[in-house]
């Protein structure tokens, strides 16, 4: 059976749907509500930070209608905000977030989100082939990896993400390895994440 793709391009109910859910979930992994001046600037600093592409500060008032403000947004600006999200784009935003998918969202049930974590806390991720790390919660969507198998991730190296979706690829930003730094790095291409666990603590 052929695999359903989701062009958002028509405006749409559903559409316009995706659209509040996109909102919503970049203002969760933000750490904002986008209601007062300063929420603008940290969602432009996380978008920025997240996808390492400029967005400006007025397309993100108008995106979110601060003020009265509002336009159709662009395409462009769509994907940015998806990839800073962990998407690949808002094509495939609209893949998980499809009006036949199981639940408008992807990781209900199938994943971890990060809003809901505590510093502190471990989790076990799994993805082929033979890939395995152990990483802990630091805060501010931050993670340092403690246990790395067959990953080119390794001990103490951080990364930020939004979620961990079983069955998905996870998107991890703002990567620091030893002396370098990456801006982006995808796990789980073949076939997504094949383990997500919350541990009750490290080791056990």
């Amino acid at each position: 059976m052929k695999k359903k793709v989701y062009l958002c391009t028509m405006k749409t109910t559903e559409n316009d749907s995706r659209i509040d859910t996109l909102r919503r979930l970049v203002c969760e992994a933000a750490g904002c509500e986008a209601r007062t001046p300063g929420d603008f600037y940290t969602l432009t600093a996380f978008v920025e930070g997240r996808t390492h592409e400029p967005i400006g500060l007025t397309t993100v008032k108008r995106f979110w209608q601060y003020g009265g403000m509002s336009s159709t947004p662009r395409r462009s600006t769509l994907n940015l905000l998806a990839r800073a999200i962990g998407y690949r784009s808002y094509d495939d935003f609209c893949e998980h977030h499809g009006d036949d998918s199981p639940s408008s969202d992807p990781i209900l049930g199938q994943g971890i989100k990060v809003a809901d974590l505590l510093p502190g806390e471990y989790l076990m991720l799994r993805w082929n082939p033979g890939r395995e790390v152990v990483v802990e919660y630091l805060g501010n969507s931050t993670f340092r990896v403690a246990m790395s198998e067959g990953s080119k991730l390794q001990a103490d190296d951080t990364f930020q993400a939004a979620f961990f979706a079983l069955g998905h690829p996870a998107m991890l930003a703002n990567i620091i390895h030893g002396e370098s730094s990456w801006p982006l790095y995808e796990i789980g291409q073949l076939g997504g994440l094949t383990l997500v666990r919350r541990l009750p603590s490290h080791g056990e």
